[in-house]
Parts: C-alpha cells; sequence; structure tokens
C-alpha cells in the first residue's frame, strides 16, 4: 500500500479481527479525517458483524461514532476496503462496512453514499474468507483497536 498521508510519517492503522483472524487496516486520513478520528476515538470495538443483505459481497457492524458530515462519498467499495456510514442524527449508529469483493452500499430504497476510510494491508486474505463465511455461517464478531507498530 503506497502511503497516502504525504508527510514522511506511517499513516495510522487499526487492527481488525473477524472470526479469529486478524489484519491490520490502513487508515486513508486524507479522505477521511472527521470519521476517521471518530473511529479512533471509538476503540476499542466490539460489535456483533453480518453478512449485507442488498450490498453485495460485504459485511457490516453498526458502531457509536458522533454525527459527521460524509467525507469524500462513494457508492462502491472494493475488497478489503472499509466505508463508514456516519449516524445522521444523535443518538443514531453509524455503520462500517467491510467488503471481500466488489460491493456498493445499498438499503432497500436504492443506492446510498459511504465515506471510505482505509484498506487491509497485502495478505489479508484470510481475512477476507473469514468476512466470505458470514454469508453462510450468519453473524459473528468484529473487534477494532488500534494498531501497534510490533503486530
Amino acid at each position: 500500500m503506497a502511503e497516502r498521508t504525504g508527510s514522511g510519517q506511517r499513516p495510522k492503522s487499526i487492527e481488525l479481527v473477524v472470526s479469529g483472524v486478524s489484519a491490520r487496516v490502513v487508515l486513508w486520513e486524507d479522505l477521511a479525517p472527521k470519521a476517521i478520528a471518530a473511529l479512533v476515538e471509538s476503540l476499542p470495538v466490539d460489535a456483533a458483524l453480518q453478512h449485507c443483505k442488498w450490498s453485495g459481497q460485504a459485511c457490516f457492524a453498526e458502531i457509536s461514532l458522533a454525527p459527521a458530515a460524509l467525507e469524500s462519498p462513494v457508492t462502491s467499495i472494493y475488497p478489503g476496503v472499509l466505508a463508514i456510514r456516519p449516524p445522521d442524527a444523535p443518538g443514531a449508529r453509524a455503520e462500517l462496512l467491510i467488503a471481500y469483493g466488489d460491493a456498493e452500499y445499498r438499503t432497500p430504497e436504492g443506492r446510498r453514499y459511504v465515506a471510505p476510510v482505509g484498506e487491509l494491508e497485502p495478505g489479508s486474505e484470510a481475512l477476507l474468507h473469514a468476512l466470505a463465511r458470514t454469508a453462510k455461517t450468519g453473524e459473528t464478531t468484529l473487534r477494532l483497536k488500534l494498531a501497534t507498530e510490533a503486530s
């Protein structure tokens, strides 16, 4: 993954664990700085993760984040990309989406926008497979925490 911060320092990253499989996610602070700041502030996160019903090859978890504007909005997310749909009102929950294949954020009413916030580091195929298994096995647990330099 190419460095996206442009500052010469290592990009911020989080560790994501699904069904006992972990991988590092490099955060795209230049695309969604407010969403990422809210996500990092909420860590650690333990949430129910389930397969998306209408969005294709992706999973989602509801998480608590401060309401924020949608940054760098997209509808399509690609394998290994994490995206956030911010809460639209105080007390509402945000949605964190993780694609294991090509996906679009959709609801029964149609396409919706999300903010892309990061991407799994190369070599994270085991985590992509764990995400894909949720289509057959159902809900599992998602854990997020700030990554340490040693992990």
